[in-house]
């Protein structure tokens, strides 16, 4: 009962008992510019106005005993108590260092200048400026120690985000993302709207991610989404955008009079290059090559590529009070692909909300629901499914709409091969994301300097996936599996919840607090899927499956885990100059078993600010100077459910064959090896760091860490006893160190011109320390193309090398007639000469005898390509002069190489009738020697294949390249025209994304990666969507 009555207090409005007013005011910068946005709150309570245009702010209720804190991104903050003042006019100066600036951190936030661990912000109006689908995409080159590399440029697909380095061999190196303070191991990029995003920070040591456990190996990714105004006041604002996409390169294809003088040469070898080949005979089994001398004929990559359009709208609304805020976002995007057929379109809701109950009670929450629309077939992908591979090697020949009965003489040695407008326009390909998802909690302030914070979270991601192949594809077609159609749903549903006790105090030069908390999370995981094959007719399409002649496969699946977690911070600070910072974290998953149920996940960080003590204070140059060091363990839990337990699976083909009869009987069979000391995987890492700011203009981070993962988890090898070939392990161990510095810089600080750079450079270095007992490597297959590389290893993953290095043989030339005896109408090699099969030939290609024993074979095959760049990094500069801006950034990759898949399948691959790259002009023959492109094989065979098709060194290219990856002019309407117009801000802008990329590389793009395999074959390049450049033009507009 007396509880109720505590509550029911709550309740009672308490007005009258102090005066209170409405102050006003201007806050202007250091040269008396206003300052719009500058943010104006009432000191221990969630009262908070922001300045206008014109610097001028208005904050009601406030009392005489209050204190304004006024701030401002970049200025040093000010605190003002009100007395009896009703206008207060502030000034603020210059902060080069931001010490101020708030940065979120794990389940709380922090100053910047008492930060202990590795933390980097990127500023959301950079990422707003992009003409990206995805904010991820608008990451490269901003922080440093942050990889992000694309897997291709279909529309909407996420990149590749890797943080100091690989920490897993077979597992994910995604980071964690923390939305709001949710946590979320499987988020995807395009369900938030860019516009949306208050704040990011990345948090990049284990002092800073152990608060997060066995999700922080990876780093932590946290966005803060905008809210309400709390000042009475509205703001609508509205942003439209108008983007065009293409591709800039195409791959070097031979036209057709190359072409069909390439058959020539292929026909020349089948008959041995002997003076028994007829030219008359080429030419009445196809054509003379003559006919096509100086015709344009058809390049199927500018058939299939297309200029993409995209249309990207955001309206938004912030309003509120003092007791109760209001934020709404809707995103509309349209996004077409620059490969017909294909585009994405993403609908975004998010409804943001807090009420203040009492002073000392508020509850918040958000609602959010996105759709998302993948439209198109797979792009990359092995020999069958590549449609770029279609569109470099089919005939250039054969126009665009031939129908087979036109009496047209063509090269038809290959009728499987559809051309790739007909593959793409007669495959659908479908996928429909429904993400709905809900928070809400409450902070309540219980005991002075106590809080209590409670949130709750509900996801759930709806996904079906369609896919149909008609009779005029590959997939399709007779020679496959017919006619053919695939349904997939997918359905993931989190729900979590989390609990945070913080208290805060300071006496004297003390400054104190602490936080505890735990959380639970329970994911649900299920799939179906409904497939068939040969099919009659393709008039029906994905609607009829079962009309098939051949039996449907279905396939059910559901699975589902539980994390409960305790954790906690605490933190010190002496007179502002010693910091420290102490965390830790107890996670249980259902994952594992027994005693490795619970993994535990110290981490501590000291800083001294030195500039503080009294022997540097006299150096005016040194405004801020901070050491850091810290170290921390944190884990990684991204693997499958229930692997510590012998797993069964039923399906249709799942039986055994008993009795006499041998008759089979339907039953459970064994998937999995159960492994009950299966433990959590753990990275340790130690960081120390500098922060120094030099003549409040040059802001310096410089960090080195030592980052070791132990207990890796592994896919290894079993013994065949075990009647399993692999099984999950913890057996591995990686490291990566490295060192990232940061600048940034404010060139020029003028009254109408500034100019500020920000400049980062890092440079990481990975090995492999261990993998299964008595296992030096681990050698992958990336099957890109299993025609041709067959079940070649072409990665190697070494103790005491990087992880997923390139792997082959040494090219060494081409074998010519002078190396071989040529007796009796057959090539004898000569002694001293090195052979790989009994009936060598010229124009084979040569590769080097490593271990001199006169045999290429596998021990000739060494290490031949390094993927990981000596370095990376950025270079942004933005500038400003009066209402126009102007901003740019330049980013690199340096010194790494990458597996051409293209070069290697389409300028060495003969085979008649199908195209290639123009290199295949320069194949050896008797009358081309001087080439290091390989003769055919000879025999007349009717399928011709090559000599040397192990990878080497000539499919080994120098990645590095440096891009303009943005470049964005604005311009804000001055206040005179937004008064007349009766606005609050205007600002038009065009953006260009892509513009240019200085590289060596022959392929579409260096910046892609499209092993399937993830870190144990990175920097592959087979038939990948193709990077686009992107020009946009937009406006936004604020009322």
């Amino acid at each position: 009962m007396k509880l109720i009555n505590l509550l029911l207090l709550f309740f009672i409005p308490i007005s009258g008992v102090f005066a209170q007013n409405t102050i006003m005011g201007t806050v202007t910068d250091h040269q008396g510019e206003p300052i719009l946005g500058a943010s104006i709150t009432v000191k221990g309570r969630q009262q908070k106005v922001q300045s206008n245009e014109t610097g001028t702010y208005s904050i009601a209720n406030v009392k005489s005993s209050d204190i304004l804190v006024y701030s401002y991104v970049g200025f040093q903050t000010v605190e003002k108590l009100v007395l009896d003042q009703r206008t207060i006019n502030v000034q603020l100066k210059m902060d080069g260092v931001q010490l101020n600036e708030v940065v979120v951190v794990g389940y709380d936030v922090v100053k910047k200048g008492d930060l202990t661990g590795s933390v980097a912000s990127v500023n959301p109006d950079e990422l707003k400026a992009t003409a990206t689908a995805n904010f991820d995409e608008a990451l490269a080159g901003r922080v440093a120690g942050v990889e992000v590399t694309s897997s291709d440029g279909t529309p909407g697909s996420a990149l590749n985000i890797v943080i100091r380095g690989g920490n897993s061999i077979t597992g994910d190196n995604t980071p964690l993302y923390v939305v709001d303070g949710v946590p979320l191991e499987e988020f995807d990029p395009g369900s938030l709207n860019t516009r949306d995003i208050k704040s990011l920070d990345i948090l990049k040591d284990a002092s800073a991610t152990a608060i997060y456990g066995s999700r922080g190996a990876n780093g932590v990714v946290v966005i803060t989404t905008y809210g309400g105004r709390s000042d009475g006041k509205t703001d609508i604002s509205a942003s439209t955008s108008y983007w065009t996409r293409y591709i800039p390169t195409r791959l070097d294809v031979m036209d057709p009079y190359e072409y069909v003088k390439y058959q020539e040469k292929v026909a020349y070898a089948r008959d041995n290059y002997t003076p028994a080949y007829n030219v008359d005979q080429f030419h009445n089994r196809w054509i003379d090559a003559e006919l096509y001398r100086n015709t344009q004929g058809t390049n199927w990559q500018d058939e299939m590529f297309q200029v993409g359009l995209t249309n990207n709208h955001t309206l938004t609304l912030s309003t509120g009070n003092n007791k109760t805020t209001l934020y709404y976002s809707g995103n509309f995007l349209d996004q077409q692909g620059t490969l017909i057929t294909t585009g994405f379109r993403k609908i975004n809701n998010r409804l943001k909300f807090t009420h203040k109950l009492v002073d000392n009670f508020v509850i918040n929450g958000q609602v959010e629901y996105t759709k998302l629309k993948y439209d198109g077939m797979q792009v990359s992908g092995d020999q069958w499914t590549s449609v770029i591979r279609n569109a470099v090697t089919f005939r250039p020949v054969q126009p665009v709409n031939w129908v087979e009965d036109e009496e047209e003489i063509l090269i038809t040695d290959d009728p499987s091969l559809f051309d790739p407008v007909t593959t793409l326009n007669n495959t659908m390909r479908q996928q429909h994301s429904d993400i709905l998802a809900g928070t809400l909690g409450f902070s309540y302030e219980f005991l002075p300097k106590f809080s209590l914070d409670v949130l709750g979270n509900y996801r759930t991601s709806i996904t079906e996936s369609t896919l149909f192949f008609k009779k005029d594809t590959n997939e399709g077609s007779r020679t496959n599996r017919g006619i053919n159609g695939t349904i997939s749903d997918r359905r993931n549903d989190i729900l979590s919840v989390t609990g945070t006790v913080r208290y805060k105090d300071k006496k004297g030069a003390h400054d104190y607090g602490f936080l505890v908390g735990s959380e639970a999370q329970h994911n649900g995981f299920e799939t179906s899927q409904l497939r068939n094959t040969n099919l009659p007719t393709d008039f029906f399409g994905i609607n009829n499956l079962g009309v098939a002649t051949t039996a449907t496969i279905a396939q059910s699946m559901y699975t589902e885990n539980t994390l409960l977690s305790y954790f906690g911070r605490a933190n010190y600070a002496y007179d502002g100059k010693y910091l420290a910072t102490i965390n830790f974290r107890a996670d249980g998953s259902s994952k594992f078993r027994g005693k490795n149920t619970w993994g535990y996940f110290p981490s501590f960080s000291l800083a001294w600010r030195v500039s503080q003590e009294q022997f540097l204070k006299s150096i005016e140059a040194i405004t801020d100077m901070k050491f850091r060091a810290g170290w921390g363990v944190t884990g990684n839990n991204r693997i499958g459910n229930f692997l510590g337990y012998n797993l069964f699976t039923v399906d249709a083909n799942s039986g055994y064959v008993l009795g006499e009869n041998q008759e089979f009987s339907p039953g459970a069979i064994q998937s999995v090896l159960a492994v009950p000391d299966l433990r959590w995987e753990s990275t340790a890492q130690t960081n120390i760091g500098l922060d120094l700011q030099l003549l409040k203009r040059f802001d310096v981070t410089v960090d080195y860490y030592i980052k070791d993962t132990r207990d890796l988890l592994l896919n290894a090898e079993m013994a065949l006893s075990t009647g399993f070939s692999r099984a999950q392990q913890n057996i591995g161990a990686v490291s990566n160190r490295g060192v990232e510095f940061t600048l940034k810089s404010q060139n020029i600080r003028g009254r109408d011109f500034r100019w500020s750079t920000n400049f980062n450079i890092s440079f990481n270095r990975t090995k492999t320390l261990k993998l299964n007992a008595g296992q030096r490597e681990i050698r992958t297959d990336p099957a890109w193309d299993s025609q041709f590389m067959q079940t070649e290893y072409q990665y190697i993953t070494r103790i005491g090398q990087p992880v997923g290095m390139m792997y082959g043989l040494v090219f060494d030339g081409l074998y010519q007639l002078e190396d071989f005896h040529y007796v009796g109408g057959d090539y004898i090699l000569k002694d001293g000469q090195p052979s790989y099969q009994t009936a060598m030939r010229p124009g084979m290609v040569k590769f080097k005898d490593i271990n001199n024993d006169g045999r290429i074979n596998e021990l000739d095959r060494t290490i031949i390509g390094n993927p990981h760049p000596k370095h990376t990094g950025g270079l942004f500069n933005h500038f400003r002069y009066k209402s126009f801006d102007l901003q740019f950034l330049l980013q690199w990759a340096y010194d790494f190489d990458i597996l051409n898949g293209n070069k290697s399948s389409f300028g060495n691959i003969y085979i008649a009738g199908r195209n290639g790259l123009k290199s295949l002009n320069d194949i050896w023959t008797p009358e081309n020697t001087d080439t290091d492109i390989g003769g055919v094989r000879y025999g007349g065979v009717g399928l011709v294949t090559p000599y040397g098709y192990k990878l080497d060194t000539r499919h080994i290219d120098d990645g590095s390249y440096v891009k303009l990856k943005t470049v964005t002019l604005g311009y804000n309407l001055p206040q005179s025209m937004l008064t007349k117009l009766r606005m609050k801000r205007c600002r038009v802008s065009v953006s260009a994304q892509n513009l240019h990329t200085w590289t060596k590389y022959e392929g579409y793009d260096p910046d892609v990666s499209v092993g399937r395999f993830g870190a144990l074959t990175p920097r592959l390049d087979y038939s990948a969507y193709p990077q686009s450049v992107t020009i946009s033009g937009g406006i936004d507009i604020t009322f």
